[in-house]
């Protein structure tokens, strides 16, 4: 597909929305857009029918990838396997650019994931993966788990060692975050524990050693000075959504509440919400709603967490039910996230000269599907035919 013309299609720019264009493909790039219809035949032309054609999706922050490798606990999958289908599970929900966000230094997700794999290995069988022939654009996303003292060392080593493309630093320490004391407490008697063990294990955990102060400002310039984007996570208060700002941090991911969303945006960061928020109606753990947060404009990115076909679904759901234009919409899953990852300048929008990461959806009783990937110019997934069961034909 290199050379090919995408035609008769309802074209999703970052302003508007274009009915009967057409997008000329050479050399991987976007050449030429017709916005206006224009005839075109022959073996390198693809009609879609007024089909939306898109910019693909860039999702910054899944952790598909771990979900993959360890479905279960202890059920460990081949990492290369893992890899290879999780890409084109994800062809076909329409990404062209996937940032793999990999945890370190989280004991509680190693516990329970009981995987014979070593953080190292996961990362540098994944990394080696990225760089060999892939259906998509690949990068990691290193989720720094700030209690993770023991693993501090291998994630400057990552970082300079190239294989990580962004890196984010979370806390799931009780008592502030996610998980409020009450909150905390409440849970660990719900799995079983007394009142009395569920208050010592809080204790224990608000104890523990955390990288912090000097040695956590290193580790956020040292990504800066690689030129790799750095995310703070579950902030909770502007005085910490402050601190990120003060020592490099330029993204907010899944802000606690709509006052720290906003204030994240007043000082100018990129501010990301799960998308499956948005599809369900709202937070599992009983935080900001991310659809008023997006409506409200305190929300500019949105990524897919733990679900990732919720971030085409979210676009329409925004354009038909919070009334967002569709153009605002898309830009929450393409051209915003890749300017908060720094690649905005080569994909992220249906522009002359960036790359050719483009989708074609297709509406199916009343639910956006993708018919076709492509990324860099090559077809990564089609489907172009569903089954009418019930008239027997294909439509």
């Amino acid at each position: 597909m290199n050379n090919v013309i995408i035609k008769n299609a309802t074209l999703v720019t970052p302003t508007e929305v274009l009915e009967g264009a057409s997008v000329e493909i050479k050399n991987g790039k976007i050449h030429q857009i017709f916005t206006t219809p224009v005839e075109f035949d022959g073996e390198n032309c693809i009609d879609i029918d007024d089909a939306f054609l898109m910019a693909g999706i860039i999702d910054i922050h899944t952790d598909a990838l771990d979900a993959e490798i360890i479905p279960r606990p202890g059920a460990d999958i081949p990492i290369n396997v893992a890899f290879r289908e999780l890409e084109r599970k994800m062809s076909g929900c329409g990404f062209t650019t996937v940032y793999h966000s990999l945890h370190l230094g989280y004991r509680n997700a190693e516990y329970h994931s009981r995987s014979k794999y070593s953080r190292n290995e996961v990362f540098e069988t994944v990394y080696k993966a990225t760089q060999g022939s892939t259906l998509l654009n690949n990068k990691i996303h290193l989720r720094f788990e700030l209690t993770g003292v023991h693993a501090y060392n291998d994630c400057i080593e990552f970082m300079r060692n190239g294989y990580i493309s962004m890196l984010s630093v979370m806390d799931h320490t009780p008592g502030q975050g996610q998980f409020t004391r009450n909150h905390f407490i409440e849970l660990m008697i719900k799995n079983g524990k007394t009142r009395e063990q569920a208050e010592q294990e809080y204790e224990e955990k608000i104890n523990r050693t955390a990288v912090k102060g000097e040695q956590l400002e290193f580790m956020i310039k040292t990504a800066t000075d690689l030129g790799i984007p750095v995310a703070s996570h579950d902030d909770d208060t502007t005085e910490k959504v402050d601190y990120m700002k003060s020592v490099g941090v330029n993204i907010c991911e899944f802000p606690i509440n709509l006052e720290t969303a906003k204030h994240a945006t007043n000082l100018g960061m990129y501010v990301v919400g799960g998308a499956s928020n948005i599809l369900r109606g709202g937070s599992l753990s009983g935080n900001v709603n991310m659809k008023d947060a997006v409506l409200s404009g305190s929300v500019d990115t949105l990524c897919s967490d733990y679900y990732p076909p919720s971030i085409l679904h979210s676009i329409f759901k925004l354009h038909h039910e919070g009334n967002m234009s569709l153009p605002d919409a898309v830009n929450l899953a393409t051209l915003n996230p890749a300017k908060a990852a720094g690649i905005s300048a080569i994909t992220g929008s249906i522009e002359t000269g960036k790359n050719a990461d483009l989708i074609v959806v297709k509406i199916i009783d009343g639910i956006p599907m993708v018919t076709h990937t492509i990324v860099n110019g090559h077809l990564a997934a089609k489907a172009t035919s569903y089954i009418n069961y019930n008239q027997k034909e294909l439509i």
